[in-house]
């Protein structure tokens, strides 16, 4: 290698092809993500809101990181190690999986706590020791 010649740019290669993946599937859930608002009233609950836009964002967030990684590693004065801007850009995708394994989290911990057994919904238990409500089923 000679002096003038920058090293081949590794962390950016990276970078394109795991987002550059991740983007079809990511496409697909964001054409998807008006099923959030198939239920009646949805269109004014903000939690439908806020879910379909964390899913719009990630193939957004994923264009945004394979650009940005190539222009900061463009604009970094050494190519041989990678700086905190390259990092933060190429991590922008990964906020809104944070946040749904944050809601997965959060939403497994409530139910273990809200003494529901597990596997059933709340329509799916009856009440065995009265008599049945309809007279052709025991």
């Amino acid at each position: 290698m000679r002096d003038g010649d920058r090293p081949r740019p590794a962390f950016p290669i990276v970078i394109s092809c795991v987002w550059g993946v991740l983007l079809l599937p990511g496409l697909l859930g964001a054409v998807l993500s008006v099923m959030f608002f198939d239920a009646p009233g949805s269109m004014g609950n903000p939690a439908a809101w806020i879910n379909a836009l964390v899913v719009v964002s990630f193939p957004c967030l994923c264009v945004v990181s394979i650009a940005g990684s190539w222009i900061a590693w463009t604009r970094s004065k050494s190519a041989v190690t990678t700086t905190r801007a390259q990092l933060t850009i190429a991590a922008l995708p990964l906020l809104p999986v944070l946040y749904f394994v944050a809601v997965m989290a959060i939403g497994t911990i409530g139910i273990l706590f809200s003494g529901q057994p597990l596997g059933l919904h709340s329509t799916v238990i009856q009440n065995v020791s009265g008599p049945s409500p309809h007279p052709y089923r025991t």
